[in-house]
């Protein structure tokens, strides 16, 4: 395949994948976006995810109401790829953008990514942090038009990773783990110590209950809230650090990763402090 686009396109011709989170329409961004895939580009192939803005109804899966939109963002696109002359095909994909990269590698096997995108503070929800992710994840440089929601979007900014950005980043314990960021370390050693302290405080509050009130289930709100917490934070940290494991190469990766490395980073340090707290009372 990969040979075929070269006969067809001259030596050295690039199979580049467009993300395209925001429509290409305008000058000025149609101009760029032309500027950066390059007089090498060959076959060029545009995926436009069906985002969602809200968190709740992408975790749920109510996707429905984006795929219309994700439809006429692609035909916009390629209307002005077309029109610049560019020959480009593509289709809707999965509502998380890195997803449906992911899909389009496996079938298109381009040699470089293209994403238009939001800044994080208008982006929705699957596509925040969405360089970070790419970076992180994929062999393949990448190149990040960031558009502001205009009605003709306006482009703010561009950035870029080098090829083989992303899984040999970061420190692997072993060939056969996965490479381990900062933040994964960080996240390791926050969720395991805080784990302990959390599961020593509640110990004690047990351990300092009269033997009555023990025999009898009362141990106080502030001990029995202690346990509860400590418990809950427990199962957080533990799906974590399993996920930073065993699962990062096959589905905890992008906003699942984010979202439990946050809560594991912030929530720990918040519920050692809400456990003391309560010890006070």
């Amino acid at each position: 395949m990969q040979g075929e686009s070269e006969t067809a396109n001259g030596h050295g011709a690039r199979r580049i994948l467009v993300v395209a989170n925001e429509a290409v329409a305008g000058a000025e961004l149609r101009d760029s976006l032309v500027e950066h895939l390059g007089d090498r580009a060959g076959s060029v192939f545009v995926v436009a995810p069906a985002l969602v803005h809200s968190g709740l109804r992408h975790t749920l899966g109510d996707v429905d109401g984006a795929i219309e939109p994700a439809e006429e963002r692609l035909r916009r696109t390629l209307a002005e790829l077309h029109a610049a002359g560019i020959d480009a095909a593509g289709e809707v994909g999965d509502s998380d953008p890195m997803v449906a990269i992911g899909d389009e590698i496996q079938k298109f096997h381009p040699e470089q990514v293209l994403l238009v995108a939001h800044r994080d503070e208008e982006g929705d929800f699957a596509e925040r942090g969405l360089l970070e992710q790419a970076q992180r994840d994929l062999e393949l440089p990448v190149v990040e038009l960031v558009v502001d929601r205009a009605r003709r979007p306006h482009l703010l900014d561009v950035k870029e990773t080098g090829a083989v950005a992303g899984r040999k980043k970061g420190w692997r314990p072993s060939r056969n783990w996965p490479p381990l960021s900062r933040r994964d370390m960080g996240g390791i050693f926050v969720a395991v110590l805080g784990t302990l302290l959390l599961g020593a405080l509640a110990a004690d509050c047990v351990g300092e209950a009269s033997g009555h009130d023990f025999e009898e289930g009362r141990l106080g709100f502030a001990c029995a809230a202690s346990i509860l917490i400590a418990m809950f934070m427990a199962l957080i940290n533990l799906a974590h650090v399993v996920g930073l494991f065993l699962f990062q190469s096959v589905g905890y990766e992008g906003m699942w990763s984010r979202f439990f490395a946050r809560l594991s980073l912030f929530g720990t340090p918040t519920a050692l402090v809400a456990v003391l707290l309560l010890r006070l009372l």
